[in-house]
């Protein structure tokens, strides 16, 4: 039972396939009766006369959720030990808690100071208990700086406006710069505890799940069905007779996927033959018999975001035993005619019993096999994935699997904060294919949001995380002949951000700042687009034109010039994701890992970029024929 298969495919499931048939209701956001669509912009301009100005009273609440916030990081701390007691000093966190301790409000020039040692690029400040006190201060500050303050309200009436021309735009042709401004002019209202019923009408529509998963049953049962065949010794003892043996089992380990739309519901089956050639001691005989015994067994793993998990296996096995000779130690017929009299009374019982024991033992055997593998497997979820996303607020707010009887889904939601998702249904994925994945833009652009906003990464890090995730570092990731490491202080708005349309993509790193062995340079921001072809191997990107590299707000053939320094950072970094953005890119095909390789290569049949989507399907280069589903005699396991 390959039960480490299942990881595989809840991790390639989840980041590198998608799903077709699967409800919205749970991306949406609010009721039936929601503003339609076309009536957002009307909204938008009645919401301008609901100004609501701020009081000490928010202010109050602000503070409020600071030192809550706070005390959750002090708890934080304290486990930290001596660590948590540097971090104090380095947050000023008693001259904070002195300047909280009454009911006046907080010196916003101080919390200001503390702010900045937040949002400084150290490892460990993006862990949530310190975000979570970044957020609050942040909150507290522009809340006590709206408290009387008139600005607020003129600039709430700019940003509607604005909203309202981008929500019209959007309306007419939907496009992903509109979309952006949509999506901050929200985060500003959240923050600005501005018209929250207008902030839930466009969520509802704009907040839809953005990433959709689907693997086919057939190719979720590659990794996990196979053969047995294998011989045991025998060492038993039924009605007082000591029976020794060798018994041969063969039989096949297969794969069915129970319906259910709240988990991912896998069933693996066992069915198989073990027959068996024994010889049994039974007070002062020896009787030589045969058995052919029938089993079944299910085993059920469950998939869901917290893990995975399963229910003891459950068999059902049914012995036939056949007495081939009674012989006498001592040569007494008489005691071997009594002997054949018992063993034909007792023969119903004894094959009872050993179908009992058969069941015990097939049991005993699966579950020891699934545990160990299911405890790595769901460890390594846990460790890899669930934990340091959750513990860095990156975990999706939605990440649900479901089963049909065809195919194993998984549904995504990376959004919160304020931010928006996908604003509706994705385009279809093409009929027949065996695994797919649709990934709204919004996604990933929200994911480097919340990761890299103000962040300083090193490329020996970059390096490590690709290297432990693949295996082994791809030649374009390695670092330059110079031997002088890279790294950059990301821009705090939008600091990896990609595009899905027009049969295309764009992808767009915005540095604030890099550093180049210990050398600083200026920001720059760097991007490139390319182009789906068909090809006679599948598809190919191709880059369109040379990569990009221009300094923030910079505008091509506007006449401008860049200045020495600039240029000097240009040429390196053009030099540099020269090969990371590669001419072309060619898609032929994948193969999975491990047993997953019985799969086929999966050749892309179907790559999409439009609407803000990227669509990819992929279909099994030589699938081969199932065989008919098997009917498991163990009837339907209950959760």
């Amino acid at each position: 039972m390959r039960f480490k298969t299942v990881l595989w495919a809840l991790l390639i499931g989840a980041f590198g396939t998608s799903f077709a048939a699967i409800s919205y209701a749970a991306g949406k956001q609010a009721s039936d009766t929601a503003i339609p669509l076309e009536e957002l912009p009307a909204a938008c301009k009645k919401a301008k006369t609901e100004f609501r100005p701020l009081t000490q009273l928010d202010a109050a609440q602000a503070k409020a959720d600071m030192i809550q916030a706070l005390d959750r990081l002090d708890q934080r701390l304290i486990l930290a030990g001596e660590n948590g007691n540097d971090w104090r000093e380095y947050l000023l966190w008693g001259e904070l808690r002195n300047e909280l301790r009454d009911d006046k409000s907080a010196d916003r020039n101080f919390l200001a100071r503390v702010y900045q040692r937040y949002v400084a690029a150290h490892d460990g400040l993006e862990l949530v208990w310190f975000l979570d006190v970044q957020r609050a201060i942040r909150s507290y500050i522009a809340t006590a700086n709206a408290v009387g303050n008139p600005q607020v309200q003129t600039a709430y009436g700019e940003l509607l406006d604005k909203l309202t021309a981008s929500l019209e735009a959007y309306i007419a042709k939907p496009t992903t710069e509109n979309s952006v401004v949509i999506s901050e002019s929200v985060r500003w209202l959240e923050d600005a505890r501005q018209a929250p019923a207008l902030v839930q009408a466009i969520q509802h529509h704009f907040v839809h799940p953005n990433l959709l998963v689907e693997i086919s049953a057939d190719v979720v049962a590659a990794g996990i069905a196979e053969p047995v065949d294998d011989t045991t010794s025998v060492r038993d003892c039924i009605l007082g007779t000591d029976i020794h043996g060798t018994a041969h089992t063969k039989g096949e380990t297969s794969v069915a996927l129970s319906p259910d739309s709240e988990m991912g519901v896998i069933d693996t089956l066992f069915f198989g033959v073990t027959k068996s050639k024994s010889v049994g001691y039974n007070g002062p005989v020896t009787i030589f018999s045969s058995a052919t015994t029938d089993m079944a067994a299910r085993k059920r793993l469950w998939i869901h975001a917290g893990g995975l998990l399963s229910y003891p296996s459950v068999a059902n096995a049914e012995t036939k035993i056949n007495i081939h000779g009674i012989q006498s130690r001592k040569g007494r017929r008489l005691i071997e005619r009594m002997a054949w009299r018992r063993a034909g009374k007792q023969q119903a019982m004894a094959e009872c019993i050993a179908s009992r024991r058969a069941e015990q033992r097939l049991n005993k055997r699966i579950d020891q096999q699934a545990d160990e593998s299911l405890d790595r497997a769901n460890q390594a979820y846990i460790d890899k994935f669930r934990r340091p996303f959750t513990e860095r607020k990156l975990f999706p707010q939605t990440l649900r699997f479901s089963t049909t009887e065809r195919a194993l889904h998984v549904l995504g939601l990376q959004a919160g904060s304020g931010k928006l998702a996908a604003p509706g249904t994705p385009p279809p994925v093409v009929e027949g294919a065996d695994m797919s994945l649709r990934l709204h833009e919004s996604m990933v652009n929200n994911l480097m949001l919340d990761a890299l906003s103000g962040r300083t990464v090193q490329e020996e890090k970059v390096q490590a995380t690709v290297t432990d995730l693949l295996g082994h570092l791809p030649e374009k990731m390695k670092g330059d002949e110079d031997g002088k490491p890279w790294a950059i202080t990301f821009a705090r708005r939008r600091p990896i951000s990609v595009t899905f349309a027009d049969d295309g993509f764009e992808i767009i790193i915005r540095g604030a700042k890099f550093y180049k062995g210990g050398d600083a340079h200026p920001g720059m921001d760097i991007s490139a687009s390319y182009k789906i072809e068909k090809s006679p191997k599948g598809f190919k990107a191709v880059r369109v034109g040379d990569i990009r590299v221009f300094p923030p707000d910079f505008v091509p053939d506007s006449g401008a010039k860049i200045d020495a320094r600039r240029q000097v950072i240009r040429k390196l970094l053009e030099n540099r994701f020269s090969k990371v953005f590669e001419p072309e890119f060619l898609g032929e095909g994948l193969e999975l890992p491990g047993k997953w390789k019985s799969a086929g290569k999966m050749l892309p049949l179907q790559v999409v970029c439009r609407d803000g989507w990227l669509i990819i399907a992929w279909k099994r280069a030589a699938a081969e024929p199932n065989s008919s589903p098997k009917k498991s005699a163990l009837g339907t396991a209950s959760r």
